[in-house]
């Protein structure tokens, strides 16, 4: 093992910037369990194992960002009937807040991965999920449904986001993670059509609360399988304590205009999700159920988005196809505002779930790029600090929107919210224009 001399130890002090650190899962008393009981070898990145972690945190996926797609269908029903005297405002709050949470908590739980703590997050996550979708069903004021949805589902979805993320990006060489981390987040995309037509379905029947009782449920059985999966995988221990903000990424000008590029691509990132059913039934005169199947359409092009692209990045490169994906939502966006029948809707809720789906899976592929990330010891921390800015995006998009919308007898205008939300991620389209040059340049100099 290299040493280090204590004089470049002391040098190399007095240039670092003071952190909080975390201590790893094996410092102190742990050292000898880690001599007994190395890391797990995997063999070599990509092989069978390697997609059978792919799967578990699907799996993760499916539950944790699932929820978060479903999140239109549920401020529906708010709307109408459990939260009817609320306004549409502050109930997208629960949305946001819950997403929020998702996002955000990355920025700790990244570098919680990194120190070896997979284990621990995964199973409190696991459970916050299920406790928070069981105890919605008892919910009937909206002090509960925020405690229920946005806190413990978006903190339980939070733990398990990141580190589900950083995992399969360890695991895969640079030529294959594009394509692996895509069919990750295409779980999202499969929770939310799964949730979706729970809901839909067994409401009518039921009622509300035994219809989240049933997602609760399906929350349970899922959470169980990538649990099974993944709790015997022990990864490798960080060789030197891990800082919690890597506040030298933020001086680096691509890394910090491909943040902004992303906090802004999520101001707008859920405005249609949220108030598309609102659009179908008070613009287009639709029925509920119609309102509900809007957001299947979305899933689905979704999910598209988040695995055929991402096959093309393995060729064509994360930020290039982030960067097209993003003026592509450009123009998407804006032609909503001159949708005013039921096929041009249809229509515009795929190719949104097409573009939307490379906004959530190419940023993290692309995030392990030399040019944004130094190395794969870190990848948990950067990956929570990019995702970071997308939480703050996140959390003031959606109730922006919903100031901006004007539902009311006799007069529907949401052309003022369509409006922002294409101005925007224009706005996010100019800030990825530095970090492509910058990654152009870096293949160049690496091919010579």
């Amino acid at each position: 093992m290299a040493t280090v001399s204590e004089t470049d130890t002391k040098g190399s002090s007095l240039r670092s910037e003071k952190v909080v650190e975390l201590p790893t899962e094996d410092s102190g008393t742990l050292s000898s369990e880690r001599e007994d009981n190395p890391p797990q070898d995997d063999g070599p990145k990509g092989g069978a194992r390697a997609w059978l972690y792919v799967l578990a945190a699907f799996f993760i996926f499916v539950n944790a960002w699932g929820l978060t797609q479903t999140f239109g269908a549920f401020e529906e029903l708010y709307v109408r009937t459990l939260l009817s005297s609320t306004s549409p405002s502050a109930i997208s709050w629960i949305g946001s807040v819950q997403v929020f949470f998702v996002i955000f908590l990355g920025a700790f739980t990244g570098p919680l991965f990194d120190a070896g703590y997979l284990r621990p997050l995964l199973v409190v996550g696991c459970f916050l999920i299920v406790l928070g979708m069981a105890t919605l069903s008892l919910a009937t004021a909206y002090w509960q449904v925020f405690l229920a949805q946005a806190l413990a589902v978006g903190i339980g979805s939070g733990l398990v986001y990141v580190p589900s993320l950083a995992l399969v990006s360890t695991l895969f060489p640079d030529k294959t993670r594009p394509w692996a981390i895509g069919c990750v987040n295409s779980g999202g995309s499969v929770g939310g059509i799964i949730y979706t037509f729970t809901l839909r379905g067994l409401v009518p029947s039921i009622g509300f609360p035994w219809a989240v009782r049933a997602m609760a449920l399906i929350n349970l059985v899922v959470a169980a399988v990538a649990l099974a999966i993944l709790l015997p995988y022990r990864p490798p221990q960080a060789a030197h304590r891990r800082a919690v903000l890597d506040l030298k990424a933020l001086r680096e000008p691509n890394f910090l205009l491909f943040s902004i590029a992303l906090l802004l691509n999520y101001v707008s990132f859920y405005i249609p999700p949220f108030y598309i059913p609102t659009y179908a039934t008070a613009a287009l005169g639709q029925s509920r159920d119609f309102a509900f199947e809007s957001l299947v359409y979305v899933s689905v092009g979704s999910l598209t988005g988040r695995t055929l692209p991402m096959l093309a990045a393995t060729r064509l490169g994360s930020v290039q196809v982030y960067l097209a994906a993003t003026v592509s939502t450009v123009v998407v966006l804006f032609s909503w505002m001159a949708v005013h029948n039921v096929g041009g809707f249809v229509t515009f809720c795929v190719f949104y779930g097409l573009t939307s789906g490379v906004l959530v899976a190419a940023p993290s592929a692309a995030i392990s790029h030399p040019i944004l990330s130094p190395n794969m010891s870190v990848i948990g921390t950067r990956l929570g600090m990019l995702w970071m800015f997308g939480a703050v995006g996140v959390l003031i998009g959606a109730p922006i929107a919903g100031a901006l919308v004007d539902v009311n007898p006799g007069h529907v205008d949401f052309r003022p919210a369509q409006g922002f939300a294409g101005a925007v991620v224009g706005g996010a389209s100019l800030f990825l224009i530095a970090p492509l040059i910058a990654v152009v340049r870096h293949g160049k100099k690496k091919n010579l």
